[in-house]
């Protein structure tokens, strides 16, 4: 799966883009991330997008640390369950290489109440740090990490 800088012409259909409303407490819509993305200079969005540049998914890039941190990643409801999610973090590597060339690793964090987005990232590489993050919205968060 195509990722790619969210633009001026892409922004509209971005921001119709939401996970399932059971999803939201866990990666949010981008209704409300990335509003919150382009307002950050750290915070870069980026869209999941099919062969024909029809967005499908959303994210951003945080480089606040030497690592890129993964954010609020999802793909759209009405595209789940075709291996977009799988598609689209295997492209993830390359992406962040080619913006961010000094990055050492891709960090996030994935709540533990969310087997399937952890059993997701694990198969496309990231490695469980043992670390939980404490201070998330919705309750403790494992601390995956995928090195570059």
């Amino acid at each position: 799966m195509p990722l790619v800088p969210v633009t001026a012409d892409l922004r509209d259909a971005v921001l119709a883009l939401a996970p399932r409303p059971d999803q939201e407490v866990f990666s949010g819509r981008a209704a409300r991330t990335l509003p919150a993305a382009e307002a950050d200079p750290v915070r870069h969005p980026v869209a999941v997008v099919d062969d024909n540049g029809v967005p499908l998914g959303f994210f951003t890039l945080d480089e606040t640390g030497g690592d890129v941190l993964l954010r609020g990643f999802f793909v759209d409801q009405r595209h789940q369950r075709q291996g977009r999610a799988r598609g689209a973090l295997a492209e993830l590597p390359g992406h962040v290489r080619a913006r961010f060339p000094s990055a050492p690793a891709v960090v996030l964090t994935v709540n533990v109440r969310n087997p399937g987005a952890y059993a997701v990232y694990l198969a496309a590489g990231f490695a469980d740090t043992g670390e939980l993050y404490l201070g998330g919205p919705a309750g403790p968060q494992h601390v995956l990490r995928l090195e570059l």
